[in-house]
């Protein structure tokens, strides 16, 4: 079942319209999730692979998660919104095929924030320590993003998702490596981004999709 995530009190006050869903789910195996995410990838390639540039950008929730980047100080031009990277990157003059290929639950995650256009993020569920909530940093807390070779010291005041030991994700653009989700992860908690512009069922039915699709069938 989808449910709210606890957001802090100062996060609240600050950006008012920013609230996460979250639902945790048992992933098939492997081969029948990358399956999933193979045929979701190819009818997206369909829609996407033939647009500008401008049209990614120009799209409702594309702008919706542009204006919130900027809102957090981040510039959306050198650093996009993951569903823009992902549609630009992956489909737009792209042969069919040539999307990001990471594992098979991240593979279907992406694939389905493509056809919902909602910001999903993935966690392995037994990597995280007690809830998950949105807050701001302490300056110096430490954090060792995806693709790091090592730990940096955060100032304070970022919105990060953090559970009871440490910061799981700088929100919403770049996840940490603790509770990376690795081919032989098996409980996962996936979770949805719903900001100013977006409707509140649209990020939990791309919540409940994405749940949906792990599951064996």
């Amino acid at each position: 079942m989808t449910e709210e995530i606890s957001v802090a009190p100062e996060v609240s006050e600050r950006f008012p319209d920013v609230r996460v869903f979250a639902a945790a789910a048992k992933a098939a195996e492997p081969e029948t999730v990358q399956t999933k995410a193979d045929r979701l990838w190819a009818a997206e390639h369909g829609r996407w692979s033939e647009v500008s540039r401008g049209d990614i950008r120009r799209h409702p929730k594309v702008s919706a998660y542009r204006e919130f980047s900027s809102r957090l100080g981040i510039n959306p031009d050198r650093q996009p919104p993951s569903v823009q990277a992902l549609v630009d990157r992956g489909l737009r003059s792209k042969p069919l095929g040539a999307w990001p290929r990471i594992n098979p639950v991240v593979d279907l995650l992406n694939a389905t924030a493509v056809a919902t256009m909602i910001t999903l993020g993935v966690f392995d569920a037994d990597r995280v320590a007690g809830p998950v909530r949105l807050r701001t940093t302490r300056a110096g807390e430490s954090f060792q993003p995806l693709g790091a070779d090592e730990s940096q010291r955060l100032e304070g005041d970022r919105l990060v998702l953090a559970d009871d030991e440490r910061v799981l994700s700088l929100f919403s653009y770049r996840d940490g490596v603790h509770q990376a989700v690795t081919r032989q992860t098996e409980n996962v908690l996936v979770l949805g981004c719903l900001v100013a512009g977006i409707e509140e069922q649209e990020v939990i039915s791309a919540v409940d999709r994405t749940v949906v699709g792990m599951r064996e069938t």
